[in-house]
């Protein structure tokens, strides 16, 4: 109960300080999420030794279930916060970003794994698949706010929006290939990733279990609650059945209605949640700014900052040690190729509806989050082998310090390089 209390106090505490300087830590090298990070460093084993999550139980099943409900709340209010008018002038970018970019990002960031920390082929697709997803949770510091909203156009910070939040349910049935592939969905994981041939049924088995159930199934759950949630409350509203609309408690209400429903039938309930919100916000035929505002600083202070506390608590600090300067190696090269050069390699087929500086800016922002730490936990499940976690948390990691101190230079630069262009 004391573990408790103190993680009540000291979380609390955390979202109320930062709530109070939110401006100014925008416009600074530090960002929200690296502060709740150091945070839960000070606090944690490494530091005071005040928390320590093995002593709450599962470490794993912990931070599987925190981030599962963190990106819930996160994806929905980022698909809240998308202008309807966005969705069908951005869809044809997003959609090259979600399969050309996604699997040039997986098989970069698997290659640079498995070469510099010696894995096996299919550990580095693995680890590779669970860091290939933007974080919304994170882009979302990125794109909100004043020093956002002065400097970087309404597309871009929706094309962000868009792309970080449908990637991150998209990622599945890329995290799900190599753990299928090799092991099948029952056993002996931990070592068939060592050696071994994968099973003779298991393209049929990722097509069925990860593609149509993971991924189309989640698809026709989340379009069939987000459209009914925006019918039913249109019907409320126009019958007067409602005294005041909420669409903070209403969202929050029907996006865990999505992320439990789909999760009981075997459905992504990443996928799920994000297109539920957008098929709701895009039937709802009205946008409230003052509202999605209201439901973007709700997830951030209430949700996605204690999120972080405990991935700061959770850091093995200790295996990142054990993998010497291989894993520092590897952390380099990740951040610095897993996405950018693949994204700038898609210009020519999205200047359209892009600029180049809104294609390198893009590029450059897909920061590794919550859903890593999702995946990682999910992975964990089925492969038993701790080196999931030291590689996908040290990348976790670097993301957010790295992205986070160069989100306010970046964008500000952005903004004088494209009004330089336009004089």
């Amino acid at each position: 109960m004391q573990q408790l209390d103190i993680a009540l106090a000291t979380i609390a505490a955390t979202v109320i300080v930062i709530g109070v300087i939110s401006n100014a830590i925008k416009r600074s090298i530090l960002q929200e999420p690296m502060i709740a990070v150091g945070v839960g460093i000070a606090i944690g084993p490494v530091g005071l030794g005040w928390l320590d999550l093995t002593e709450w139980g599962n470490e794993n099943a912990i931070l599987a279930q925190a981030a599962r409900l963190t990106l819930a709340i996160g994806l929905m209010g980022v698909a809240m916060r998308l202008r309807p008018k966005s969705i069908p002038r951005l869809w044809r970018p997003v959609t090259i970003m979600l399969t050309v970019g996604m699997l040039g990002a997986w098989l970069v960031a698997a290659g640079l794994i498995g070469s510099t920390l010696g894995l096996s082929f299919w550990m580095a697709l693995l680890i590779g698949a669970v860091v290939t997803p933007t974080d919304p949770v994170v882009a979302s510091s990125i794109v909100t706010g004043k020093l956002a909203a002065e400097n970087l156009p309404l597309r871009l910070r929706d094309l962000i929006s868009m792309e970080s939040g449908a990637n991150d349910g998209l990622a599945y049935i890329l995290v799900m290939l190599p753990i299928i592939l090799w092991g099948g969905l029952g056993g002996g994981l931990g070592g068939g990733l060592a050696g071994g041939p994968g099973s003779g049924h298991g393209w049929s088995t990722w097509v069925v279990e990860a593609v149509l159930v993971g991924v189309g199934l989640a698809a026709l759950i989340g379009g069939a609650v987000g459209y009914g949630a925006a019918r039913l409350l249109t019907f409320a509203e126009g019958h007067k059945l409602i005294e005041k609309t909420s669409l903070l408690g209403y969202s929050i209400a029907f996006s865990l209605l999505t992320l439990g429903g789909s999760h009981l039938v075997g459905a992504d309930s990443m996928i799920s949640v994000f297109l539920a919100g957008m098929v709701f916000n895009l039937c709802l035929r009205r946008y409230e700014e003052h509202e999605e505002e209201r439901i973007q600083e709700a997830v951030a202070k209430l949700l996605t900052l204690p999120m972080f506390v405990l991935f700061g608590i959770a850091l093995p600090v200790e295996g990142w040690v054990a993998l010497g300067w291989p894993l520092l190696a590897t952390v380099f090269l990740v951040i610095l190729l897993r996405r950018p050069p693949v994204i700038i390699a898609l210009l020519p087929v999205v200047r359209r509806k892009l600029n180049p500086f809104d294609v390198a800016f893009t590029g450059w922002f897909g920061p590794i989050g919550v859903a890593a730490v999702y995946y990682a936990a999910m992975a964990r499940t089925h492969v038993d082998d701790p080196v999931i976690w030291h590689v996908a948390s040290a990348l976790i990691f670097a993301s957010i310090i790295v992205h986070g101190m160069t989100a306010a230079h970046f964008t500000r630069r952005y903004a004088r390089v494209t009004r330089r262009q336009t004089v």
